[in-house]
């Protein structure tokens, strides 16, 4: 995130020994100074204070951090006037500051929250090495994002108020804290076929409590597995019968549960279309599959599909050029670059 120290801070001695630990995490590169805001800095009672070092310090902080044109996308100002919590201007992604608020704000994690933080986690950073976009596994390692873990989809919504509002909220916010800035969610799409929302209840829940929601435009995490690793754990006659969806089919189709009624009911072709446990648009998008490819996809493939994105021999080469297809590539390295920009 992008720092600017308001005058009345820079100048005033009693917080001094806040903006140097402030500077500390500029010089670690987990934030950086706002380039408007430098020269003024530069001229300030904080930095005439201190040593030479410390000016050229946040000269050379400044220069390195504009080499990543991906990052600092919110802007956080540290102002005396602001009242204790924060105040987020979201329109224009800046968060106001309190300098006692300082250190606990910019000290504190881009929190990305997740229906599942084990494979849904293991998802965006095996995205991010798939799409060449290495530094957010580095960023995570580094502590500069974490994933949280809500325990379901119906916990999304709870999770990203509680972050700033805390349990036993007060009507009258007294004890939030302005972190919208600090968190987005991610979740799976879980539509059945074109034009179904099952989770637009959660989304426009969510949305006011987050900088951002990304719901994917696939069914799941394990819809966006790539051909070329499926191949390596399923049966011949399973990837030729997946490979002979058409890309709707694809999109759609329950790579985990396949097309299940119940835990161990699979249903026959004949069986699917005729029963009322299924609309009719899920009929007429899968009714066409051929009855020897139904009969290698009726169950589909297990849980064990996750293990894809988690175990270490399945992680991407990227040597190997461009491992999504060209829709999937897109829609994750954008998601990617989003979290990463917020950090």
């Amino acid at each position: 995130m992008r720092i600017a120290i308001a005058d009345n801070v820079s100048r005033n001695p009693k917080y001094f020994p806040i903006l140097d630990v402030i500077l500390m995490y500029i010089d670690s590169d987990r934030h950086g100074f706002d380039a408007e805001n430098i020269l003024e800095l530069l001229e300030s009672d904080w930095i005439s204070a201190r040593p030479s070092d410390v000016a050229d310090l946040v000269k050379f902080t400044a220069l390195t951090r504009s080499n990543d044109n991906l990052a600092d996308a919110s802007l956080v100002v540290i102002d005396e006037t602001c009242p204790i919590g924060g105040v987020v201007d979201f329109e224009y992604s800046k968060t106001t500051l309190h300098p006692l608020d300082a250190i606990q704000f910019l000290s504190t994690p881009f929190q990305v929250i997740l229906e599942n933080e084990f494979f849904d986690g293991a998802f965006l950073l095996w995205s991010a090495r798939a799409t060449g976009l290495s530094k957010f596994i580095d960023a995570y390692r580094a502590g500069k994002v974490a994933f949280r873990h809500a325990g379901g989809k119906d916990s999304l919504e709870r999770s990203a108020r509680t972050f700033s509002r805390g349990v036993w909220s007060r009507r009258d916010g007294s004890y939030s804290r302005a972190l919208r800035l600090w968190v987005a969610v991610v979740l799976d799409n879980d539509a059945k076929y074109s034009n179904h929302y099952p989770n637009k209840q959660i989304v426009d829940a969510t949305r006011p409590h987050v900088t951002f929601v990304h719901q994917l435009s696939k069914r799941s995490i394990e819809s966006y597995i790539p051909i070329s690793f499926i191949e390596k754990i399923l049966k011949p006659k399973q990837v030729y019968a997946l490979k002979r969806l058409t890309l709707e089919q694809r999109r759609y189709f329950h790579m985990k549960k396949g097309f299940k009624f119940e835990k161990n009911d699979s249903p026959s072709l004949a069986e699917y279309k005729r029963s009322p446990k299924v609309s009719e648009a899920e009929k007429k998008l899968f009714g066409t599959i051929l009855q020897p490819d139904w009969q290698e996809l009726r169950s589909g493939f297990g849980g064990g599909l996750s293990a894809i994105y988690v175990e270490e021999r399945h992680r991407p080469d990227q040597r190997s050029g461009q491992i999504f297809p060209i829709d999937d590539h897109l829609e994750l390295s954008d998601l990617i670059k989003k979290i990463y920009s917020r950090i």
